[in-house]
């Protein structure tokens, strides 16, 4: 009687072992489906143009081209060190229509280039407004100075 009995434990035992299982198995699948690629992801070439600014402090213009990498519907693309003049980062997850509200933070490399002369290393942040196409893509800085971005494969 005891063999039966230390049987159906062990049996019991095997049987909610199977069912944790499958359902940690089914919390990674479900996990896995909300990070879906989407028709953005890949290599893109972000080119950054500012054109003079000469409204009242004429900040030169200039043109910057970096590489950056979609995932998972979400952009980041860099240019230059982190930390150092000259650096920017783009970010911001782009919407299965191609809409997206990016952010770029920075840091100024030379004040004849930025408004007002601000000071190298200065730290300075903006939101972009972009439309994707698979292929290609164009931006526009929402606030400051004007700056259009290109996205391209």
């Amino acid at each position: 009687m005891m063999a039966a009995s230390a049987k159906v434990v062990s049996e019991a035992v095997m049987h909610s072992r199977a069912l944790l299982f499958l359902a940690a198995a089914g919390i990674v699948a479900s996990a896995g489906a909300c990070a879906q690629s989407t028709p953005f992801d890949g290599a893109w070439n972000i080119t950054l143009s500012c054109p003079p600014h000469h409204d009242d402090d004429d900040a030169k213009g200039y043109t910057h081209r970096f590489p950056a990498t979609v995932s998972n519907g979400e952009l980041r693309g860099v240019h230059g060190t982190e930390g150092e003049p000259g650096w920017h980062l783009l970010t911001g997850p782009i919407a299965t229509d191609g809409s997206a509200t990016l952010r770029l933070e920075g840091i100024v490399n030379n004040a004849e280039h930025a408004i007002n002369k601000a000071q190298r290393g200065k730290a300075y942040k903006y939101r972009v407004k972009a439309q994707f196409e698979p292929t290609a893509g164009t931006g526009q800085r929402v606030t400051g100075r004007v700056c259009t971005f290109r996205f391209t494969r």
